[in-house]
């Protein structure tokens, strides 16, 4: 198999972080780094190597792993050259009619356009199993009816670590796993206590308060509890929401996948631009993967918390009304899905943000 950059990016080098790339960490073989290696690429699953891609006329791949792991490796490798390398618009990819082939189609990691194959990262991000080590099929839609409102039967809740991505600017994964009311309560008490969290949340309380809380939070069909980590530490609560039946849907016409958020970030360590520009368009990223009938994710940030508001404008969430709830007058901001995966915003600009290894300067002729 064959990636081929195309020509109206050859004037550029490829790059990829000094320490690799880990992609799949979820998937059924372990974390896949993808590194630089001699002007090339390698592929490495538990220290072993599985591919190697030499750079000469074009990037040539040869597999040495063979079945499903050959689909894995090829993910990763597309997964790693896109994120780091958000300018590219797509690769152009040579390869034999076969298994391995009709399985990149199927998912959408490769298309093809008239006579060729091509690999867009449009389609390719939107591809669930490499972020939740497996597929994420719809849940059967069935109609449930409550207090006036009608929504479908809402999926059982998962458990543990529901997605994880490489931030390659700041060289370490990004996690989200479900909130334990028992493993993650100390965590979670300290943030919710914290002056600065408590002035938005108001749930400021004991442990007792606080282990019933994320309890019901687990409980209701309405709601998923997550807790971010980067590199293994907890660094902030998110709460998910199905918009329809949520205290918001009253307020605009609803679909019955639209999904909110709110978030506390609890580290102070962790609050900034590098930080906000890898969790934001990661967890937008989780819920539009988590079942492709979300359009739309809404957001109700306080109408004059200036710097939110900002922060979302920037991310893609445009501003659609105020919103008058009893504790707060709010902003009602939307991000939609086509805005999401069209306009890339996975990728923030990742310029000065790191010190990227690079792959050799890319032919322009490609033949």
């Amino acid at each position: 198999m064959n990636l081929v950059v195309p020509a109206v990016d050859a004037k550029h080098a490829l790059h990829l972080p000094e320490a690799g790339f880990a992609s799949h960490a979820l998937s059924s073989i372990g974390p896949l780094m993808v590194r630089s290696d001699r002007g090339g690429i390698a592929v490495e699953s538990e220290g072993r190597p599985v591919a190697r891609a030499l750079h000469a006329e074009r990037l040539s791949f040869t597999f040495e792993a063979d079945g499903p792991v050959r689909g894995l490796v090829v993910a990763a490798v597309l997964e790693a050259l896109f994120a780091c390398n958000p300018s590219l618009p797509h690769l152009d990819v040579v390869l034999q009619e076969g298994e391995l082939l009709d399985e990149l189609l199927a998912h959408g990691a490769v298309e093809r356009q008239a006579s060729a194959l091509i690999s867009r990262p449009e389609l390719l991000f939107q591809i669930a199993a490499p972020f939740f080590g497996k597929m994420s099929p719809a849940y059967p839609e069935i109609a449930s009816f409550k207090s006036g409102v009608h929504y479908p039967q809402r999926p059982p809740k998962p458990s543990g670590i529901v997605y994880q991505r490489t931030i390659p600017w700041l060289a370490t994964a990004l996690s989200l796993h479900v909130a334990d009311p028992e493993r993650d309560l100390p965590v979670f008490h300290k943030w919710m206590n914290d002056p600065r969290v408590s002035a938005i949340w108001q749930d400021q309380g004991d442990l007792d308060y606080h282990r019933k809380f994320l309890s019901e939070r687990l409980s209701d069909p309405r709601t998923l509890p997550l807790i971010g980590s980067f590199g293994g530490t907890p660094f902030g609560y998110f709460e998910l929401y199905w918009a329809k039946e949520d205290r918001l849907g009253p307020h605009y016409d609803a679909d019955t996948h639209d999904r909110g958020w709110h978030v506390a970030i609890g580290e102070e360590a962790f609050r900034g631009k590098r930080f906000l520009g890898a969790w934001l368009p990661s967890l937008m990223h989780y819920m539009f993967l988590a079942d492709p009938r979300t359009r739309r994710i809404v957001g109700e940030p306080v109408h004059d918390h200036q710097q939110q508001i900002r922060n979302l404008d920037r991310s893609g969430f445009a501003k659609i009304k105020h919103v008058q709830f009893s504790h707060k007058r709010a902003l009602l901001v939307m991000l939609l899905r086509e805005r999401f995966f069209g306009d890339r915003l996975l990728f923030p600009d990742l310029s000065g943000a790191s010190e990227p290894a690079v792959i050799g300067s890319l032919p322009r002729e490609v033949a």
